[in-house]
């Protein structure tokens, strides 16, 4: 009997931006993305979009809107989702990844990740600090299972700053069966678009990460 394809979705959290959501929107017409939106523009501009579903949230704390956004999954159909910032994007080959390996883990992360700027690409290899090893917070991929097991918690408290950090620590508190591993050597891709707009400018990253132009 042939395995069954796993169901996976992408959820994501937005605030503006709306050029490069639309561009990374439409980076991934493969697979069902649910938008948790802030304003009632956003709201507007994501009904011409191509998304599965959307719900409205206040932006702040970010914490309460990511967690609104994973608990929102309780009533859609599916096996797994991929945690994206509203500017990344994945291609066919990561989706797949996702169906064929998720079903034996609780959560796959990634500790590296490319990024795009002004038509280049930047590939940054991981954490060379104090937090070497650990997955990125786009990017992560948790089983519908898992989620279950921690009642859709994925970002207890109420703060703006470290998110990826407490999902780590909710995974490593619950014994998560964790496959950590990287996008180069699965000859995979997940991209962050620098628009100038974002929290972390890629000059910033530049300045403080390893990241080198492909």
């Amino acid at each position: 009997m042939a395995k069954r394809k796993q169901k996976i979705v992408v959820i994501s959290c937005m605030h503006g931006r709306h050029d490069t959501v639309q561009y990374c929107l439409n980076k991934m017409p493969f697979i069902d993305k649910i938008m948790i939106y802030s304003t009632d523009e956003d709201g507007e501009f994501l009904d011409g979009q191509d998304i599965f579903a959307k719900a409205q949230y206040m932006n702040k704390p970010l914490s309460r809107k990511w967690a609104i956004a994973v608990y929102s999954l309780k009533q859609i159909d599916f096996d797994a989702m991929i945690l994206l910032g509203s500017d990344d994007y994945i291609d066919e080959k990561f989706l797949k990844f996702a169906q064929d390996n998720i079903e034996n883990y609780d959560m796959i992360g990634f500790t590296d990740a490319y990024y795009e700027q002004d038509g280049e690409f930047w590939y940054w290899s991981g954490y060379d600090n104090h937090r070497k090893g650990e997955p990125v917070g786009a990017g992560k991929i948790y089983s519908r299972k898992f989620l279950e097991r921690i009642d859709f918690n994925l970002y207890p408290g109420f703060v703006n700053v470290g998110l990826d950090y407490i999902a780590h620590k909710v995974c490593l508190n619950n014994n998560a069966n964790m496959l950590v591993t990287s996008l180069k050597e699965h000859d995979l891709f997940m991209c962050d678009v620098k628009d100038n707009e974002g929290m972390n400018s890629l000059e910033k990253l530049r300045n403080t990460f390893n990241i080198v132009r492909l």
